[in-house]
């Protein structure tokens, strides 16, 4: 039963990680998230970003995920996220204080059973007051955890009595780093590692030295949480999973060859006679050294980093490449594919009237993967589709109001963008009865609709795609409101004009007053939906 409580404790430990990390997410979402973002502008502030994050989350994976995401919907530069996730190799040792000074100090199960008894009964009879649910979900979490360290704390004790723990002494410590590497890997928690290496020195099964190595190990293990959050991304994803790497490898082999058989002349210099101090203070020095050394070269590393994996995926769509489980992630996401349908779209309407060249539709000049109207606008539909089903996606998880009444707008201005292509589709083949028209009359007036069409269509590529000031792009819509009520009176006036000569049936006739009222639509739809899009850039920023 030793080992059965063992394990069973290790099981609650990691369920109460989880708890807490998801608690204190939920309580402090939106401003941690802000304050993340905007917190970053240096390399200081954002190492300094990745150390408070990491003590506050208690889960340095937890940060490295959710970076990942930002990163991925362009929301933090490389060089900022990089400076996060080394940051929060330090914070991560704040757990092991706190354990070291609690766990190990005090009795854990008195204090764990108050804990999960106090959050319990806040959230049964305050189950409506949302923030204070949130923060006793982390007030459980932490009972929970405290609970299962208790546990893996008395079975380790009672360890000695099952087995003689004399085997696992003695071993050379390049076993211990396997151990803990393999250990973290596994559990996917660096703290859980820690954990059981202060649970094994408290009961005096592992030695200081041995338990040390075990800890270094376990911080390389760790960075198998960035790397398996990297497989389905962007090359900025794989680069920060290099970055997470290359600084863990570099600071964990150093320490292992270097501090560890300094370890006695380093604990003797920081007077900590107990040994649980002595280790979380040699994991905690390892990992300030490590930042101490790598902070001044973070730029040329970070250029390493990006000249080590290669940016030939640009044709990923975003959509594909950020996960919707972080809500500003997965907003920015939707930003910027809504933002391509649109000039997407603007460019397919072109090919309504016969272009037959393939245009460029945004900053980095990729083509759209069309030359003709109809697969433009299939080519149209597919995205809504990736869009619509990636917002459902991000709906599943917490969002605030803001955040669903964002994608909300987003949805709108994509059905927007479609229903104005849609409306052109619709009148194509019209359209092409004015063109080869009998008579000079009806060429003339397509040629009227086809050069409305154009240059319409190309105000609005422009007004997407070339960053202009906010008040002009305003200003520019409304004029392109009324050109385009002007535009729809005189070609009315036009039809009307020659309704006897060039219009032989009534039939004919509708169908080109049709025509007129269809293109006010259209493009009455996609200055609306870009409008909308203004609006929503405006309040996000």
């Amino acid at each position: 039963m030793i080992l059965v409580n063992f394990a069973l404790g290790l099981a609650i430990f990691l369920y109460g990680m989880y708890e807490l990390e998801r608690g204190i997410r939920q309580f402090s979402d939106a401003r941690l998230r802000y304050w993340l973002r905007h917190s970053t502008g240096t390399s200081i502030g954002s190492v300094a970003t990745g150390v408070f994050t990491t003590a506050l989350l208690q889960s340095s994976s937890m940060v490295s995920l959710i970076v990942l995401a930002f990163a991925s919907a362009g929301i933090l530069p490389l060089i900022n996220s990089i400076g996060i996730i080394l940051g929060a190799n330090l914070g991560t040792t704040f757990t092991g204080w706190i354990v070291a000074t609690l766990g190990f100090k005090l009795d854990l199960e008195a204090i764990s059973l108050q804990l999960i008894a106090a959050g319990g009964v806040i959230i049964v009879l305050f189950s409506r007051l949302v923030r204070l649910r949130y923060l006793a979900t982390a007030v459980v979490g932490l009972g929970l955890l405290l609970f299962g360290l208790g546990l893996m704390k008395t079975s380790m004790e009672a360890l000695p009595e099952l087995w003689n723990v004399s085997e696992l002494q003695g071993q050379p410590a390049i076993v211990y780093l396997a151990a803990g590497i393999v250990l973290a890997a596994l559990i996917q928690s660096s703290s859980a590692v820690m954990m059981m290496g202060l649970a094994a020195l408290n009961a005096n099964i592992l030695a200081l030295p041995e338990v040390a190595a075990l800890i270094i190990g376990a911080d390389l293990g760790t960075t198998s949480t960035t790397m398996l959050g990297s497989l389905a991304g962007g090359a900025i994803k794989k680069q920060l999973a290099l970055a997470h790497f290359i600084f863990n490898l570099i600071v964990d082999l150093a320490a292992f060859v270097l501090l560890l058989p300094l370890l006695p002349a380093l604990i003797a210099l920081l007077t900590i006679e107990d040994p649980l101090y002595a280790l979380v203070a040699f994991h905690t020095v390892i990992n300030l050294l490590g930042l101490l050394v790598f902070v001044p070269f973070i730029k040329p590393f970070t250029r390493f980093v990006s000249k080590r994996v290669s940016q030939q995926d640009e044709a990923v769509s975003i959509l594909d490449k950020v996960a919707p489980v972080v809500s500003d992630a997965a907003v920015a996401a939707l930003e910027q594919a809504v933002g391509e349908l649109v000039i997407d779209a603007t460019v397919i309407s072109t090919l309504v009237t016969g272009t037959n060249a393939e245009a460029k539709h945004n900053e980095k000049n990729k083509p759209i993967s069309t030359v003709n109207f109809k697969a433009g606008y299939e080519h149209l539909k597919q995205a809504e589709g990736e869009i619509l089903r990636y917002a459902l996606r991000a709906q599943e998880h917490p969002l605030t109001i803001e955040k669903t009444l964002a994608i909300d707008l987003l949805l709108r201005t994509t059905r927007s963008a479609v229903y104005a292509v849609k409306t052109l589709k619709d009148i194509e083949h019209n359209l092409g009865d004015l063109q080869y028209g009998e008579q000079k009359v009806m060429r003339e007036l397509y040629d009227k609709q086809q050069q409305f069409i154009r240059q319409t269509s190309a105000e609005l590529t422009s007004i997407m795609r070339d960053g202009h000031p906010v008040l002009f792009v305003q200003e520019r819509l409304q004029e392109l409101r009324n050109l385009n009520d002007q535009h729809h009176t005189a070609m009315l006036e036009f039809v009307h004009a020659h309704a006897q000569s060039l219009f032989t049936d009534d039939r004919t006739l509708s169908s080109e007053l049709n025509v007129n009222r269809e293109i006010h639509h259209s493009y009455k739809a996609f200055i609306e939906a870009i409008a909308e899009l203004t609006n929503y850039n405006i309040k996000s920023d």
